[in-house]
């Protein structure tokens, strides 16, 4: 009888090892990578590569059948001055619920490399922020209270199927569907936003 109880435990503890396993292998929780046409403020165009990188777990089961979530996002430049530098920026801002701020636009301010992102502060206020490169770091730039309206430039909408290189074309159609608030479309012209 104990022989039986001993065995029954033994069987149970490595069935829910293997089912352990099988369920981290298809939590979704792989990183996504890929490089990404950019149309800056002068009109010109430019690729950069891009990362969505990923944790499993997350208060959000119910509505996240992958079981994994965003941590971070990436975004790396390589600097047109011939040096071969590559720039890296990282998100750094959480929202309450653990999300990473959203880079929304990447641009060239004066030759230096300029992200503003979104991020909640609150379930239903958000913020923008605004990082600067300079001297071989980023810097957080104040925004005002209010600020001129600029259009996205970045993917913010889903990430799944997406190809090696993201055009413009894509980005755009991606971007463009109407259950996006307006205020991931674009940045300002308030620095506080309500969403709901």
């Amino acid at each position: 009888m104990k022989r039986e109880a001993t065995l029954k435990n033994w069987m149970l503890g490595i069935s829910l090892i293997v089912l352990g396993v099988g369920m981290s292998s298809c939590t979704g929780t792989s990183d996504i990578s890929w490089k990404e046409e950019v149309q800056l403020s002068d009109g010109s165009i430019i690729v950069v590569e891009r990362e969505a990188i990923y944790v499993g777990g997350g208060d959000e089961w119910a509505s996240n059948r992958g079981g994994g979530k965003i941590d971070k996002y990436r975004i790396s430049y390589t600097s047109p001055d011939g040096s071969g530098n590559v720039i890296e920026w990282r998100s750094t801002k959480k929202s309450p619920q653990t999300y990473p701020e959203l880079p929304l636009v990447f641009d060239l301010s004066a030759g230096r490399p300029t992200v503003f992102t979104l991020v909640a502060i609150s379930s239903s206020d958000w913020v923008y922020s605004k990082y600067v490169y300079r001297q071989g770091a980023w810097v957080e730039e104040p925004l005002p209270e209010q600020f001129g309206q600029q259009a996205t430039n970045l993917l913010f909408a889903s990430k799944r199927d997406l190809p090696k290189l993201l055009t413009l074309a894509e980005k755009n159609r991606r971007n463009s569907a109407q259950h996006y608030r307006q205020a991931f479309k674009q940045i300002g012209p308030n620095r506080k936003v309500f969403i709901w």
